[in-house]
């Protein structure tokens, strides 16, 4: 779990802000606006990374952000949902050796065919949730690798 935490406090101390670019990274049109001046360019650049709640923005980029950003946190995540599977896994296995089991409630039922049996649910929705993280950093894969020229937006169905 500690490195876990590590993995994901790095992920999140490494996101930046897109900030105000333009569609091409130029901030042409921003220049435009502010007759040149470049140092308001900047500025608002600044104030809407922090209004943001961010402290650092990306120096350079159009459209898009590189989609390893979406990887390199969901990547965090998955190797937190790793860490649950496999504690809960073995909480599971120690349940069925009667070696430890879950909380039961007074108005619990094991299930509907075996009312007696003492299945450990939390584990099992911990372990089905884990699961469902360690898969989500695939798509980020798929889709940095084939981003055309960070020109495509056709990842938008899959986020």
């Amino acid at each position: 779990l500690l490195m876990d935490l590590r993995n994901v406090t790095r992920a999140r101390d490494d996101l930046r802000f897109r900030g105000v670019k333009g569609t091409t990274g130029t901030q042409a049109s921003f220049l435009e606006l502010f007759d040149g001046d470049d140092e308001k360019v900047i500025q608002l650049d600044r104030k809407v990374t922090q209004m943001a709640g961010f402290t650092k923005s990306y120096s350079v980029t159009g459209q898009t952000y590189s989609r390893k950003v979406d990887y390199e946190v969901l990547a965090a995540l998955a190797g937190l949902g790793c860490t649950i599977h496999k504690i809960c896994s073995d909480i599971r296995l120690l349940a069925s050796l009667k070696e430890m089991e879950e909380p039961f409630e007074s108005s619990q039922i094991g299930s509907s065919a075996m009312a007696y049996k003492r299945n450990p649910m939390r584990c099992e929705r911990c372990c089905s949730l884990a699961r469902h993280l360690m898969v989500l950093a695939n798509d980020p894969l798929h889709t940095a690798s084939v981003q055309w020229f960070e020109r495509t937006l056709d990842d938008s169905a899959n986020r």
